[in-house]
């Protein structure tokens, strides 16, 4: 029997690991791929209300990330690790390279360690000095150890030192895929609805929620064909002339160099214009 194949994505807030990609991970999903996704921490600071205590936002963005899990067609974790204050602690990366084992992904996503939040970079630190010991017998030895480290890509982002995002794999979108991002983020009605508004924007979250979400889609579209237009020239590399001019959106990934051995199916899926 064919062995199912696993995409893991790995984020620290639960607006994180679905909506960077979520058009790959529903690419995925559409060709029989299992789909998981993960927040490292509980996401319990996103709010400017006093009156809102950490333990009541931490149970609203469970919710939301369940939510948004469904529209995958996965199941949405979400660790106990405090919102902004994730460390790099033995606890820490023993506690995801056991996730990581029993999950047993072939692929993980997650960010790079260029970043302007401390959350995002140590979960991307604790994914990478997981990698390699996940294969190791020893460590960990209460969960079984997987024979070869998954695939590891860092989903695209705009930050330019120390270097910035490499491009390896370019995931072209079909319109519906993108709207369905917007689908996603619009599950965590308390950030994309409110957090951010804050401090500046305040007044668009007395908005009619359909003028909010068409803000968002508008944002999520314009934010994309840019990056589709800036890499025309390696669009047409790999698709020719005609096809590339048709790509309208795109994700991008990184690979780890820590990455094990890239699905040849996975590329396919990925690449697919679709």
């Amino acid at each position: 029997m064919k062995k199912e194949k696993r995409i893991l994505s790995i984020g620290a807030h639960p607006d994180d690991a679905d909506t960077y990609c979520g058009g790959l991970l529903s690419k995925l999903r559409d060709k029989g791929w299992q789909v998981r996704l993960l927040s490292v921490t509980d996401g319990s600071a996103g709010t400017y209300h006093a009156e809102v205590t950490r333990e009541e936002l931490k149970l609203q963005r469970r919710s939301e990330a369940a939510a948004s899990g469904r529209l995958l067609g996965g199941r949405y974790d979400v660790l106990d690790y405090p919102d902004g204050q994730l460390q790099v602690t033995l606890e820490a990366r023993e506690h995801l390279i056991r996730y990581i084992r029993t999950f047993a992904p072939d692929v993980i996503l997650t960010n790079r360690t260029n970043d302007y939040h401390a959350d995002h970079r140590n979960v991307s630190l604790l994914v990478q000095d997981a990698s390699f010991l996940l294969t190791v017998p020893k460590i960990c030895p209460d969960t079984p150890y997987l024979e070869d480290t998954p695939a590891i890509l860092f989903w695209g982002d705009d930050f330019m030192k120390p270097y910035p995002h490499q491009p390896d794999i370019i995931v072209p979108l079909a319109d519906e895929r993108m709207d369905l991002k917007v689908k996603l983020a619009s599950c965590h009605e308390c950030q994309y609805f409110d957090w951010m508004y804050w401090p500046h924007h305040t007044e668009r979250i007395d908005w009619p929620r359909e003028k909010q979400v068409a803000m968002l889609s508008e944002r999520y579209h314009a934010g994309s064909q840019a990056e589709a237009d800036r890499l025309r020239g390696k669009l047409t590399e790999l698709y020719g002339v005609e096809s590339a001019a048709k790509i309208r959106n795109v994700e991008t990934y990184e690979i780890s160099e820590y990455s094990g051995p890239i699905d040849k199916e996975f590329l396919t899926i990925a690449k697919s214009a679709e």
